[in-house]
């Protein structure tokens, strides 16, 4: 009987470090939401850890520095940006995050949309959950 209440206290001590970890990646992506909505640009690159990559069809950006100009190769243009969350998976010190990106930004004068289909890994820097790979693809 006490085997039985520990393993169920342990799993439900799981199930809860699960939630706080998803709760804690669906806030870091409303904050860079609002940060590219804000015209923030630069601060997005917070979000990414020190030694990043994003890499996607033709794309491969890394480390700090170039994380930063990514994001601010958008400046003056941003429009607004909406990223939906499709799954989030825990594994002990880092977190696969899959999910499709709304990016609107003007381009030659004109709005346009990409709209593309991520896989992110989060790893834990400096206390805070931080973007390590950022890997993308249209759709």
């Amino acid at each position: 009987m006490k085997t039985t209440l520990l393993i169920l206290l342990l799993g439900l001590s799981f199930v809860a470090q699960g939630q706080s970890v998803t709760e804690e990646i669906l806030a870091q992506n409303r904050a860079m939401e609002t940060a590219y909505n804000n015209g923030e640009l630069i601060a997005i690159a917070d979000y990414y850890s020190s030694e990043a990559q994003i890499i996607g069809p033709r794309t491969l950006i890394e480390g700090n520095d170039a994380v930063v100009n990514y994001w601010k190769g958008l400046e003056g243009r941003h429009v607004n940006w909406r990223l939906e969350n499709t799954e989030i998976l825990p594994y002990g010190d880092i977190v696969i995050q899959r999910g499709v990106s709304y990016l609107k930004f003007l381009y030659e004068g004109k709005e346009v949309e990409s709209v593309v289909r991520f896989t992110l890994l989060w790893i834990q820097e400096d206390g805070s959950w931080k973007i390590k790979i950022d890997h993308y693809s249209p759709l």
